[in-house]
């Protein structure tokens, strides 16, 4: 038997693997499938609902748990919080059955930027059967669903960049570049575009990349031959399909 650390004990250890933004808009683990897995609140006053199947022969106990979601020097920090009101806070799903929980704000206070958290549903069932009479190791799994709050008035997308500091960490072979989301919205970054004099070079993400809202992230962007000096500009292409020119900030 496997025995799993309490949900936000694994979340600061960084052993608990989360869904990104924009991800599938399905969950699938072990006969359990979530949907969403991506929760957009458009307003403070209104709920979003997430269904929970199960697919599978035995029922299944969740319990739910909210984090505020932050990225600093960018990484993802989380934080217990009371800012979410998730019922019921525990949830039975019988075997090939549904359930249904609840997400929204306790309060329905306006902010102008976009607010980001995380939900958790952690399988807290005490006694799973086995997948078959070969094995005796038990798996439980965690989802953990980013859940956004829309920004009160017009959305506005804005990045600002600048070299990274210090210059001298960067090899001769690659240039590094600083990104601020001075929008007030996150962006999902799918590639990078640096040019210089006379040359452009663009960079894309092995996977897109969340920044959110007065949030920073650097990359370090290889370089072709002959390609050297200074960056002059900066394009951002999301994961959405916006292209994005970053001004020369001083952040």
């Amino acid at each position: 038997m496997i025995v799993l650390q309490p949900i936000r004990q694994v979340l600061a250890t960084a052993m608990l693997l989360a869904f990104g933004v924009g991800c599938a808009a399905v969950a699938q683990a072990a006969g359990i499938v979530i949907s969403p897995v991506v929760l957009e609140i458009g307003s403070p006053r209104k709920a979003i609902a997430v269904t929970i199947n199960n697919d599978g022969d035995d029922s299944i106990t969740f319990q739910t748990d909210a984090l505020t979601w932050q990225q600093v020097n960018g990484l993802d920090q989380y934080e217990p919080t009371d800012e979410l009101v998730v019922v019921p806070a525990i949830v039975v799903v019988p075997a090939h059955a549904s359930q249904t929980i609840r997400v929204m704000l306790r309060s329905p206070a306006l902010s102008p930027q976009e607010r980001t958290y995380r939900l958790l549903i952690e399988n807290i069932t005490e006694e799973l059967k086995p997948a078959s009479a070969e094995t005796s190791v038990t798996f439980k799994f965690g989802h953990n669903l980013p859940v956004m709050v829309a920004p009160a008035g017009k959305t506005v997308q804005a990045v600002q960049w600048k070299p990274c500091i210090p210059e001298s960490a960067a090899k001769s072979n690659q240039t590094c570049v600083r990104l601020l989301n001075a929008g007030n919205r996150r962006i999902k970054i799918k590639s990078l575009t640096v040019t210089g004099e006379g040359w452009k070079q663009e960079f894309v993400l092995d996977a897109p990349q969340n920044v959110l809202t007065g949030a920073e992230r650097e990359w370090r962007i290889p370089l072709a031959t002959g390609q050297t000096g200074a960056v002059r500009a900066l394009q951002v292409d999301t994961a959405q399909g916006e292209i994005l020119q970053a001004t020369d900030g001083n952040f």
